[in-house]
C-alpha cells in the first residue's frame, strides 16, 4: 500500500504541477486584460412553482463594455559608454510597452537632460530600430516623424526605439550627457492624444490612466497621466593623446660615446619621440607620425644629415635601419625598422624625402609608444 501510495502521490504532485504551470502561462498571456470594447453579457434565470406546477422561467439579462486601460512603460535597453567625439549617428536604445488592454499609438520626444559636455550632441532623432544591428543605428531603421509613423502597437507588445546623435569633436574622454524617450498615449490610428474620461462609467469604452509616474526628466512627475519616460547615458570614450619629443647628444668625435658628449659637428643626435595615452583613454588606432628634417639637411651649408644605422647602448640595428618602435603594438624594447618604404610586420616606419615616418601605432589607454632615430651634426 506504501508503494501505491506513493505513485499516487507523485502523480498527483506533477498533475498540479502541470496545472499550476498552465495557469501561469494563461496569466502570461494575457497580461493585459480582456480587450476594451468587448461586450461582457450576463443572464440570471428564475425557476419557480406554483403549488406543485412548474412555471416559466424569468430571465434577466445584462450587458457592459470592458473600458480602455491605459498603461504604458518605457525602459532603457542600452547606455552607450563608448561615445566616439566627431562620429555621427550614435545611439541609446529603448523599448515602449503597451500594458494596456487597447492598441494604442504612442508620441515620442528626446528631452536632454544632466551634461558635461563641451558642445551639445547635434542632429538629435528617434528611430525605430528594425533589428539589423539591434541597439545601433543603421540605414534600416525608420525615422519617427509623428506619433503615427511607427502605427498602432498592440496590447502586451513593444517597440524598440532609439534615440540618435552627432556627437561633436570638441568632447573629452569621459564627459557624459543624459538623454531620456518620453512616450505620450496616443489614441489608436490617430496622432491625437489620449484622455481620460472623467465623471461616472458610461455605456460606451471609458478610458482609465493607469500608467506609473516614472519620475524622469519630461515626465510630468504625477502617476496615471498617460506618460511615461526613461533616461540613458551617452559616456565619451576617446583617447587622451599627448606628443613630447627630446633630442640627446649620444657621442661626438672626441668624447665619444658619453654623458659628457657636446653638439659639435660629427656629433650623434638622438631623437626621441613619445606618444602617451593617458589612463582611461580609449584605445587610439592608426596613429602616425611624421618628422621632416628637409629643412635641416637642404639648407646650405646643411645642418644634419640622417643616421641611416640606429644604436644607442639599447637598440643596436643593422644597416639601413634607422628607426626604432617602442610599444604601440611593438614590444616594449623596440623593434628596428628599415629605412626604405615596404611591408613590415605590425607597424611601418621609414625615411622617405627626408621624413621619418611611423604608422600603424594602436596605444591603448595608459601606455605610450616611443620612435626614435639619430642624426649627425654636419
Amino acid at each position: 500500500m506504501k508503494s501505491i501510495n506513493t505513485s499516487l502521490s507523485s502523480k498527483l504532485v506533477a498533475l498540479l504541477a502541470g496545472v499550476a504551470l498552465f495557469g501561469l502561462a494563461t496569466q502570461s498571456a494575457m497580461a493585459a486584460g480582456t480587450l476594451s470594447g468587448t461586450t461582457i453579457n450576463n443572464q440570471a434565470t428564475l425557476n419557480y412553482s406554483v403549488g406543485t406546477t412548474a412555471q416559466t422561467a424569468i430571465n434577466a439579462a445584462v450587458g457592459f463594455v470592458v473600458d480602455n486601460k491605459v498603461n504604458l512603460t518605457v525602459a532603457m535597453v542600452a547606455d552607450n559608454a563608448s561615445t566616439i567625439p566627431n562620429l555621427n549617428n550614435q545611439a541609446v536604445a529603448f523599448s515602449v510597452t503597451n500594458n494596456g488592454n487597447t492598441p494604442q499609438r504612442y508620441a515620442l520626444s528626446a528631452v536632454v537632460g544632466a551634461s558635461t559636455l563641451t558642445t551639445a550632441l547635434t542632429n538629435v532623432r528617434i528611430y525605430r530600430d528594425n533589428g539589423s544591428t539591434p541597439g545601433v543605428w543603421d540605414a534600416t531603421d525608420t525615422l519617427y516623424v509623428d506619433a503615427g509613423t511607427f502605427l498602432d502597437v498592440a496590447p502586451d507588445a513593444s517597440l524598440s526605439v532609439l534615440i540618435v546623435a552627432d556627437v561633436p569633436a570638441a568632447e573629452t574622454n569621459g564627459q557624459t550627457v543624459v538623454y531620456s524617450l518620453l512616450a505620450t498615449t496616443v489614441n489608436a490610428g490617430t496622432t491625437t492624444p489620449t484622455s481620460a474620461t472623467a465623471g461616472v462609467n458610461t455605456a460606451g469604452v471609458d478610458v482609465v490612466f493607469a500608467d506609473p509616474m516614472s519620475g524622469i526628466a519630461g515626465d510630468s512627475g504625477v502617476a496615471r497621466d498617460g506618460q511615461h519616460a526613461a533616461s540613458a547615458t551617452y559616456t565619451i570614450a576617446t583617447a587622451a593623446l599627448t606628443v613630447t619629443k627630446t633630442a640627446t647628444v649620444y657621442s661626438d668625435p672626441f668624447t665619444g660615446v658619453s654623458v659628457n658628449a657636446k653638439a659639435i659637428p660629427g656629433a650623434v643626435i638622438t631623437y626621441t619621440i613619445t606618444v602617451a595615452n593617458a589612463a582611461g583613454g580609449a584605445t587610439a588606432t592608426s596613429v602616425s607620425i611624421a618628422d621632416s628634417l628637409n629643412a635641416e639637411i637642404t639648407s646650405i651649408p646643411p645642418h644634419l644629415a640622417f643616421a641611416t644605422q640606429f644604436t644607442d647602448g639599447t637598440n643596436a640595428c643593422a644597416a639601413g635601419q634607422g628607426v626604432v618602435v617602442a610599444g604601440g603594438g611593438e614590444i616594449a624594447g623596440g623593434v628596428c625598422k628599415t629605412n626604405a618604404v615596404d611591408a613590415q610586420l605590425i607597424t611601418n616606419a621609414d625615411f622617405t624625402a627626408n621624413v621619418v615616418n611611423v604608422s600603424g601605432l594602436s596605444i591603448a589607454g595608459g601606455t605610450t609608444a616611443t620612435i626614435k632615430f639619430q642624426v649627425v651634426v654636419q
